[in-house]
């Protein structure tokens, strides 16, 4: 006999799948774009900041470091 969890566990990934959500979104519409834009911008400007980030506070910061005759954070 199957213990309870393991019967519980395999009815729910038979009964759900992604594909059989419903949605009310209709991606042609134009305030859809205009949302679709505008949170690609903002994952821009994050990336954007990601990217000076893993920098470790960019080119200027850097050269001050090393002017110093200290290693950068990634070189320690």
């Amino acid at each position: 006999m199957r213990p309870i969890f393991q019967t519980v566990l395999a009815l729910a990934r038979r009964g759900y799948h992604a594909s059989v959500l419903p949605s009310h979104i209709s991606t042609s519409s134009p305030e859809f774009f205009a949302k679709a834009e505008a949170m690609n911008t903002l994952v821009a400007d994050v990336e954007a900041k990601m990217a000076e980030a893993r920098l470790g506070g960019g080119a200027k910061a850097a050269e001050r470091m090393r002017a110093k005759g200290k290693k950068l954070p990634r070189q320690r």
